[in-house]
């Protein structure tokens, strides 16, 4: 897809390619003759490697993007209804600078970015990376958690 001349509509799920895996962001619409995106951004970690606090922000398409290619995603589109595009900007929104627990198998870009599209969190990425990970998932979600039981006996010896 061109940079210099893209074809969007509000809502539509825009898949940015980042080598192993896609960032997801929804477009917002126009503003000042700049394209915006909202999409998950940046991320406090406290020393667990998975364990990040992320930040839902409007930002322009292109500073999203960087040099990655980005599309349309659509795929998802032959199985679930698209809400109106004024129901997903009103709630895109809403959500504008609500913090999230990041969590790459359960609560990823891709889950926010379907959430405003169809009302509901898909990623297909998500759950093949989760599979990927078999049975060790369990103990990577305890590890985010410094709660469970997992992460006290670990850091209280």
């Amino acid at each position: 897809m061109s940079k210099e001349n893209p074809k969007f509509n509000v809502g539509d799920i825009i898949s940015f390619s980042r080598g192993l895996y896609h960032h997801w962001g929804v477009y917002y619409g126009q503003e000042h003759g700049k394209h915006y995106v909202v999409n998950v951004s940046g991320g406090e970690s406290n020393s667990k490697p998975l364990a990040i606090t992320s930040k839902l922000v409007k930002e322009e398409l292109n500073k999203v993007a960087g040099k990655s290619a980005y599309s349309v995603y659509k795929e998802l589109d032959k199985h679930n209804e698209p809400r109106s595009p004024e129901q997903m900007k009103a709630d895109m929104d809403k959500m504008i600078g609500t913090k999230i627990k990041y969590d790459p198998f359960g609560k990823n870009c891709q889950h926010f970015a379907t959430q405003i599209r169809y009302g509901k969190e898909i990623s297909p990425e998500g759950e093949s990376a989760a599979k990927s990970v078999g049975k060790n998932l369990s103990d990577f979600r305890a590890e985010m958690d410094p709660f469970s039981a997992f992460g006290t006996k670990k850091f209280n010896k």
